[in-house]
Parts: structure tokens; sequence; C-alpha cells
């Protein structure tokens, strides 16, 4: 008898190695040998249980229902095996065999869990009525569970909101009441109230996340609020599409790559889910953003998968005639484009596409223009105003550029860009030591940006801080290999160290990146002479005769 006993508790032990293993179907063959073993009644409840819950692991509630019902005929009032069987009724969609087990654990435990299948089971049927009927003869303490009350919040329209306030009133960190009733507050405009519904949750919430980040982004805060929704995808990857929210908020700090890189993981989401039409505002948004960037071709793959009869198909076309801007007459897109206008004065996208019109033909006055009418029409924009901002800079109206970012950094003082503008300004009005602390402000908000690690070598290098230049630089061509003036700007560098040698491979390197710039082989010519070696010396002059030569004769 002791060895059988033994044997027994070997076998389960085993199983429970195998379950963590999830070696389910292994678990299931030895907790059947158990019950071979097994004569006691209570022992047999409980392994037959073990062999439910894993069959209800592997997919096979069929055979999960047979073990719950052997229970439930050695022990009618099993509540495990009852809510067992109730949930795998209720997950097939069985509702009518969920209802009779509910009615049958009302009957013999009047709890509220047994109440709370019922209601819910009722709903699920359709059967509203009877569900409210039900409740209203429950006992006054049943009456007031928080999640009885929620069933009855999803069939009471009219109702919904002051039972959703009751259920926080008693339970204040009920999940689905506080995540609807910031819903219907956010949807009101009262922030206040989301925000206090979204911070009554214990744990995050990728809504509750989702509506504090888009409350940020509403009140300008977009480096918060792109924590915020970041932390929302985290939590919920594929459910819900948080990503064209990102999106818009990478945009207003004029971080594109990373904007684009939201945009089309909101397009895959809304293609996986088979929810096209969320996806012609998508497609423009990203036909947008790759205009900004020079993308030209990629743009007008999106702008002509807009659909002719979309609400937005005319502004897809609007844009197409930017790209085409790069593509033919820029003056006669111009003059359709101040026509378009006309008629639609106000329509974000016609003001920027003409602005870029103007930028094109160098018509910086007209540009402004539009810009400044874009703030405007939207005055909180950080899109319009860091634009505006960079053409009062190329017009080199820099005091006006400084009062706009004086007033714009006072709440937006996260914002990067700004530091890169003040950064252009201090380098234009020879400021240096002031352009690299705009830097250094910048690179503290955004250290990957190849570009802003060279502006700020360049300016070392002009103050002569040829080893912090030769470290920034370095990170610029770790980020982007590809840009040669990079490779120009660390041989400076190391010209200022002395280390001729290497600034020579980093200036032939530039050439080999870039062998169209005549500049870089003047650079590596000149360095050739410092370290004093004839023959390299002599080649580097001959291409670069050569190449001055090639220049005068394509002029």
């Amino acid at each position: 008898m002791e060895q059988r006993k033994q044997e027994k508790i070997e076998l389960i032990k085993k199983s429970f190695e195998l379950k963590h293993e999830k070696k389910y179907k292994d678990a299931i063959q030895t907790l059947y040998k158990v019950l071979e073993l097994d004569n006691n009644l209570d022992d047999s409840i409980e392994i037959l249980s073990q062999l439910g819950d894993l069959y209800v692991l592997i997919g096979g509630y069929d055979r999960a229902i047979d073990q719950f019902q052997k229970i439930l005929s050695l022990n009618n009032c099993h509540e495990y095996a009852a809510q067992q069987c109730f949930e795998i009724y209720f997950k097939l969609e069985q509702y009518n065999k969920a209802l009779k087990i509910a009615t049958k654990m009302c009957e013999n435990n009047k709890s509220t869990k047994s109440f709370y299948n019922y209601i819910k089971t009722l709903i699920a049927l359709g059967k509203n009525q009877d569900a409210i009927e039900v409740f209203n003869n429950l006992d006054e303490s049943l009456k007031m569970d928080a999640d009885i009350l929620y069933l009855i919040a999803t069939i009471s329209e009219d109702k919904r909101k002051i039972i959703l306030e009751r259920i926080v009133e008693l339970d204040e960190t009920h999940v689905n009441a506080n995540i609807e009733l910031a819903g219907i507050e956010f949807n009101n405009g009262n922030y206040a109230k989301v925000i206090t519904y979204c911070l009554n949750l214990i744990d995050d919430h990728p809504i509750a996340l989702y509506y504090l980040g888009k409350i940020e982004a509403l009140r300008q805060n977009h480096t918060n609020a792109i924590k915020l929704l970041y932390k929302a995808i985290e939590l919920d990857k594929d459910n819900n599409d948080f990503y064209m929210d990102l999106a818009k908020s990478y945009v207003e700090i004029f971080w594109l790559d990373e904007a684009l890189m939201a945009i089309k993981k909101s397009i895959n989401l809304s293609i996986s889910k088979n929810k096209i039409e969320d996806l012609d505002e998508k497609y423009l948004f990203s036909g947008w953003i790759l205009i900004k960037q020079h993308e030209y071709k990629k743009a007008l793959m999106n702008l002509n998968s807009i659909s002719k009869d979309s609400k937005i198909y005319q502004e897809a076309q609007i844009l197409i005639q930017a790209i085409n801007l790069n593509n033919s007459n820029t003056a006669k897109a111009v003059i359709e484009l101040e026509e378009h206008i006309k008629n639609n004065k106000n329509n974000p996208i016609l003001m920027e596409t003409l602005a870029l019109a103007y930028k094109e033909l160098k018509q910086t006055t007209k540009a402004i223009a539009i810009y400044q009418k874009g703030l405007e029409l939207y005055p909180n924009s950080i899109y319009y105003t860091l634009e505006l901002i960079d053409l009062l800079i190329d017009n080199k109206d820099y005091q006006q550029a400084l009062k706009l970012i004086e007033k714009f950094s006072v709440a937006n003082k996260n914002c990067p860009s700004i530091y890169n503008s003040l950064a252009r300004i201090y380098y234009r009005l020879n400021d240096k030591q002031k352009a690299l602390e705009a830097m250094e402000e910048f690179l503290k908000l955004d250290y990957n940006k190849a570009e802003s690690h060279y502006f700020k070598g360049l300016i070392l290098n002009d103050l002569e801080k040829y080893e912090e230049a030769k470290n920034s630089i370095y990170c610029a061509i770790k980020i982007d290999p590809r840009i040669a003036k990079y490779y120009s700007q660390m041989a400076r560098s190391l010209v200022g160290l002395k280390e001729y040698d290497n600034a020579l491979l980093y200036s032939k390197e530039a050439i080999e990146v870039d062998n169209n710039e005549i500049n870089y082989k003047k650079q590596a010519y000149e360095i050739a002479c410092l370290t004093g070696k004839e023959e390299q010396i002599q080649t580097l002059k001959r291409q670069l005769e050569l190449s001055e030569k090639l220049l005068k004769s394509s002029r």
C-alpha cells in the first residue's frame, strides 16, 4: 500500500513538472496513470480537475468538459468544476448550455459569482430585460457588486454613465468602468476627469495611457505624449492602433523618421485587421511625410493607393502636385496651387504644398507669409512654428526667429528642434560658444541624429577643440556612415590634432563616398602635403587637376 502511495506521489509530481515545461500531453498521460492507482474519491476529483485544466490548455474543450462533468457526477456542488464548464461553454458561444450551468450554480450557491455568470449569459443570449429583472430581484448586497453593476451598465444606454460612476464609487480601481468613463469624458472634452479616471487604475492600462498621451498632445507636450503612447503600445501591440497618434506627435516635434516608422506600423495593423476604411488617411499622412523627406517615388506610391471615392482623394491630388514641383515646371504648378487655394483658403495641406513651392522657387517671403497664416489658423501648431522659424533663419531674419523661439519655448522647452534652430542662428551670428551650448541641449533630448553630432563637431572644430570634435563626429559616422561630409570633417579634426596619416584616410573616404565633390579632393591633397609623402602628394595632385579640368569643361 505504501509503495502504491509513493508511486502516486511521484507521478503527480512528474505531471506538475511536465505542465511547467508546457508538455501538456505528457502530463495528461501521467495523470491517467495516477487515476489507475487511485481509489480515493477526493484525490480522484483533484486529478480529474487537473486533467480538465490541461485539456483546456491544449484546446481540447470537449475532453475538458468530460473531466469536469465527471467531477460534478461525484459532487454536484463542486464550484470549480461548474465554473470551468460554464467558462468553456461561454467561450465556445454555447450560451444555452452555459445558462443551464449558471442556473444550477445559483440554485446551489447564491453567490456573487453565480449571479454574475447568470446575468452575463442572459445578456449574451440577448435577453436583456430578463437580465434586468434578475438584477432587480437580487439582495441589496449583490446589487452593490461592481462587476454585476458593470454588466447592467452594458445594457443600460440611458443610465450607462450614472451606473459607471456608481461603480467607481464602490470600487475606485474598477478597470472597465474607469476606462469607459475616461472615454466618455474625453469625447466631451473634460480632460481633468479623464486624468482622474485613468489614474484610478492600479496597473498601467494601454487605453488609459493612450488617453493621457492624447491629452498631453493636445496640450502641445509632445515629448510626454510620445512616452505615454509608446508605453501604451508596449502593453498592446495588436488590439488597438495607437501608432497614428504617435506618428502625429513625432511630426509635431519634427522627428519625421520616427513618424514614418509609426505610420507604417499603423498601416500594417489596419491591413492585418482588414480595416480597409482606415487606410486612406494613413496613406495620405505617410505620403506627406515622404514628401518632406524628398522620397517622392515612395510618396507617390502611397498617394496613388488612395481610393477615388475617398473624402480625402482631392487632398491626395494636391500632394501629388507637390511631388510634381520636383519633376516639372514649378512656376506652372504654383499657379495651379494658387487657384486651388482661392476656393479652399484654410486647407492645411494646400497651404503646406504652396509654401513648399515658394521655397522651391526661393520665394522665402511668400513662404513665410503662408506659415504665418497657418499659425493664425492653428496657433498651437508646433509644426507651423518650427517651419516658420527655419524660414526666418533662411531669410536672415534672426531677431524675429529668436523672438518666436523665445515665445514657443515657454510651453515647449523639451522640443529638440528649438535648440537646433538656436544653434543655426548663433552659428550664423558667429557666436560659436552659444551655438555649441544649443547643440548640447539638443543632444540631451535627441541623441540619435547623425546630423546633430556632425554639427556639434563642426562647431567644436571651429573652436579648435579638436579632440572633442573628433568624438562627436565619430558618433555621426557611427549612426550614418553614408555621408561624405562627416569623413571630411573628421579629417579636419585629425589635422588639428596633427594626426595627418589618419586624417588622410578619412579624407580619402570622403572622396570614396562622393567622388564628384572637388573640395574633398582639395582637402586630401592639402593633407597629403602635410604628411610629406611625395608619392601620395603627386597622386592626389593629379586627381585634383583632372577634376578641376573636367569641372571647367562642363561649365
